[in-house]
C-alpha cells in the first residue's frame, strides 16, 4: 500500500537572535517566503506577549495580513488568538475579510491561554488571576466568534450586523489543545484539530492517542456532515541531541507548560515522521523548528524537504 503524502506546516514564535526587532520581522518575512516557495502547507504565527525588549510583535494579525500578502500558496494563520481578551466582533471581522482578500488562505486557531506577562491583565481590563473566569472568558467568546461565521444571513436579517464581505468565505477555524477536554463544543462549533505534542513533557512519548483523534473525526463529521481537518503540532531540532534536549527538559521547573522537542537529523526525520503518520493516521504536521538563526532556519527548511518522502 502507498504511503499517503505528507503536508508540512510551520509555526512561528518569533524568536530570534537579531538584537533589533524589526529585523526580526524581516526574519519570519524571509522565512514564511521560503517556506511558501518550498511548498509547506501552512505558516503559523503564535500570539505571546512577553517581557522582552526585542520581541518583534504580540499580537499576531498585522503579520499574518503581511505575510498572506508576500505569499502566494501558502496558509497563513495564528495560533492561536488569546480570544478570551478579545472581542469576538474584532477578530471575526479582521480574520474573515482577510480570508476573502487572499482567496481563501487564512487560518484562524482558537487558543485559551494567556500574556505571559501579568502586569498585561490590567490593561486587558480582565481578572485572569481567576481561572474560572479566565474559562467563563474564552467559551463566552467562542460562542460569538461561531455565531457571527456561522449565522450570517440570520444575524443580518434579525439583527442588521455584516461581517464583510456579506456571505464572504469564513476564515479556516482551529481547535488548538493538548487534550481534548473542549472536543463536544469544537466539535459542535465545526473547529478543525491541531493536537500539540508538543506542550507539556508529559504529552508525548510516541503514545498515538488514536481514540481520541478517531472520535473526535468520526463525531464531527456525524455532526457536521463532512470531515475536519487534522494536524499534529510537534518542536524539533536539528542542533542538539537527545541526550541535551533530556538535560534541557530534566531542569524545567513545571513539566506541563515546558516544551518537548525532538532531536532529529537528516538520517532520522523521515522515520520520525513515518512513525508519528501511521500511530495517529494523519497527514498533516505542523513543526516548530527551535533554532533561532535564520540562516539555519531556511537551511532547515531544504533539509526537511529533501529528506522526507512523499512531503
Amino acid at each position: 500500500m502507498k504511503t499517503k503524502d505528507i503536508k508540512i506546516g510551520l509555526l512561528e514564535f518569533g524568536l530570534s537572535e537579531k538584537q533589533n526587532s524589526l529585523h526580526a520581522i524581516e526574519d519570519i518575512f524571509e522565512y514564511a517566503i521560503v517556506a511558501d516557495k518550498l511548498g509547506y502547507s501552512r505558516f503559523w504565527i503564535s500570539e505571546h506577549h512577553r517581557s522582552n525588549s526585542l520581541h518583534p510583535y504580540n499580537n499576531p494579525e498585522i503579520m499574518i495580513t503581511l505575510i498572506a500578502g508576500m505569499t502566494e500558496n501558502i496558509r497563513v494563520g495564528g495560533a492561536g488568538s488569546l480570544i478570551g481578551y478579545y472581542s469576538p466582533y474584532s477578530l471575526v471581522q479582521n480574520y474573515k475579510l482577510l480570508n476573502n482578500i487572499y482567496n481563501d488562505r487564512i487560518d484562524f486557531g482558537l487558543s485559551k491561554g494567556r500574556p505571559e506577562n501579568s502586569q498585561l491583565h490590567d490593561f486587558f481590563n480582565l481578572t485572569y488571576d481567576n481561572k474560572t473566569y479566565e474559562n467563563k472568558m474564552y467559551l463566552k467568546n467562542l460562542e460569538g466568534i461561531s455565531d457571527l461565521l456561522h449565522n450570517e444571513k440570520e444575524n443580518y436579517e434579525k439583527r442588521k450586523i455584516v461581517i464583510p464581505p456579506f456571505m464572504g468565505k469564513p476564515p479556516s477555524l482551529w481547535y488548538l489543545s493538548n487534550s481534548y477536554k473542549l472536543k463536544d463544543l469544537a466539535i459542535d462549533k465545526q473547529l478543525n484539530i491541531c493536537k500539540s505534542l508538543m506542550h507539556g513533557l508529559d504529552v508525548f512519548d510516541y503514545n498515538p492517542d488514536l481514540e481520541g483523534l478517531m472520535e473526535y473525526k468520526e463525531e464531527y463529521y456525524l455532526k457536521n456532515k463532512k470531515q475536519p481537518e487534522v494536524a499534529l503540532a510537534i518542536a524539533i531540532s536539528f542542533t542538539k541531541s537527545k541526550k541535551e534536549i533530556e538535560e534541557i527538559e530534566s531542569k524545567q521547573k513545571n513539566p506541563r507548560e515546558a516544551l518537548k522537542v525532538i532531536s532529529v537529523t537528516d538520517d532520522t526525520i523521515s522515520v520520525v515522521f513515518k512513525n508519528l503518520q501511521k500511530k495517529y493516521g494523519i497527514d498533516e504536521f505542523i513543526i516548530y523548528d527551535t533554532e533561532s538563526n535564520i540562516d539555519k532556519k531556511i537551511e532547515n527548511l531544504n533539509r526537511i524537504k529533501q529528506n522526507i518522502k512523499n512531503f
